[in-house]
């Protein structure tokens, strides 16, 4: 018997078809009619709602004789919940209760292509939203979705996971369906100029958090790591540029570009500490979601090579750093340059500009145990215990 290595038996999956490049919105008709759809429900961004831009690309939609478009513009002043897809899903249906539509386009950021998906399967399976929470099975199939997104971070565009707060249980769970990867993502930088810095950082870091978690995930495999690798240069050495020169569509294109690649990564390996103590963040102290995990990432970083880690080559991809240093020291390196991103960023360093503090910490803290298998994804032992000391020491 010839031996085998484990480390090249896995499973890799790519579902998405991609346009890239300025402009591609603009033939979203020609797509649609490409994949014999007719009747797109569009969700757009409120916040993108009155772009010139984004004004040409549903007037390409509307005014195609072979169409027949409905737009919603999203109005949560929230992140995506069940009540409200309850509340829309209305809005997609006949007096019969049949779908008006044959599937849903979102343009916008994650939280827009999360509703979406969501809508998606809602609109065709009975009953509640939240009825479908998790990762329900033996449902009929979701329309298909088009992701057009106007961030570059979430992944939303490449992924069938739709996260979902669920108001009542104060948790966030999403719809997450593999008949929810969609079956187009158009990345057209035009419609990331004009979004607004904070929004851009808590995206981009969102990308930069998916990149590290599933290259260092116990899952990651080869070709995962191809993704997770170019993610990694064109997120981490591209994503300060825009803050420096936020009008330079080129460089936006690359960070976006490695969102992409970070999503692929991602779908395919598994998230894990920063990832996992994000949702808690956000449910209960409303932190957006990339920055909830963009906080923990460079605590992560630094325990993983307190505890042995090799993070040598995704060092040897940052420009200007000094591949001739031994391991030991580009490891060091490697953590203060996480934490050196952050503060460019402005990333806060301690919790308690979003209220955490000795009286809500244990809001948090009683989360934690509920972690544990998305602890298990990270390379190095870390403990629900870890996990408290870890919001402890960025609180108190």
């Amino acid at each position: 018997m010839q031996n085998t290595d484990n480390s090249m038996v896995f499973d890799f999956n790519v579902k998405t078809n991609a346009k890239f490049g300025a402009q591609k919105a603009l033939s979203l008709p020609q797509y649609l009619k490409e994949l014999s759809l007719r009747q797109p429900g569009v969700i757009v961004d409120g916040g993108i709602a009155g772009l010139e831009y984004l004004k040409k690309v549903i007037a390409a939609l509307e005014s195609d004789p072979d169409l027949t478009v409905k737009v919603w513009v999203y109005d949560l002043r929230h992140e995506p919940d069940y009540d409200s897809l309850d509340r829309i899903k209305a809005l997609f249906m006949d007096a019969s209760g049949k779908p008006v539509t044959d599937c849903f386009v979102g343009i916008g950021g994650g939280s827009v292509l999360d509703f979406a998906k969501g809508l998606a399967t809602v609109v065709v399976n009975p009953g509640k939203a939240v009825q479908y929470k998790g990762f329900p099975t033996n449902i009929v199939p979701s329309l298909p979705t088009i992701a057009i997104p106007t961030t570059a971070g979430t992944g939303s565009e490449v992924t069938y996971n739709a996260v979902f707060t669920d108001n009542d249980a104060k948790k966030k769970l999403g719809i997450n369906t593999r008949n929810n990867y969609p079956a187009l993502a158009i990345l057209d930088p035009l419609f990331t100029i004009n979004s607004p810095m904070p929004v851009w950082v808590s995206s981009g870091m969102d990308a930069l958090v998916h990149t590290l978690e599933s290259y260092m995930a116990v899952q990651a495999t080869p070709m995962s790591r191809i993704f997770a690798r170019e993610a990694f240069r064109m997120v981490f050495n591209n994503l300060p540029r825009v803050k420096d020169n936020p009008a330079d569509v080129s460089v936006r294109a690359k960070v976006q570009y490695g969102a992409y690649l970070a999503g692929i990564s991602l779908i395919n390996a598994g998230s894990g500490i920063a990832g996992a103590l994000s949702y808690p963040l956000g449910v209960h102290f409303k932190v957006p979601h990339g920055i909830a995990g963009a906080v923990f990432i460079p605590h992560v970083i630094q325990h993983n090579v307190m505890a042995g880690y090799d993070f040598s080559e995704l060092y040897d991809l940052i420009e200007g750093a000094d591949r001739n240093l031994p391991a030991p020291e580009k490891n060091r390196q490697f953590s203060e340059k996480m934490f050196a991103l952050c503060r460019k960023l402005d990333v806060p360093e301690k919790l308690g500009v979003y209220g955490v503090n000795a009286q809500t910490i244990d809001l948090l803290e009683r989360e934690i145990p509920s972690l544990e298998r998305a602890f298990a994804q990270n390379p190095v032992p870390f403990t629900v215990e870890d996990g408290k000391n870890l919001v402890r020491s960025m609180t108190l």
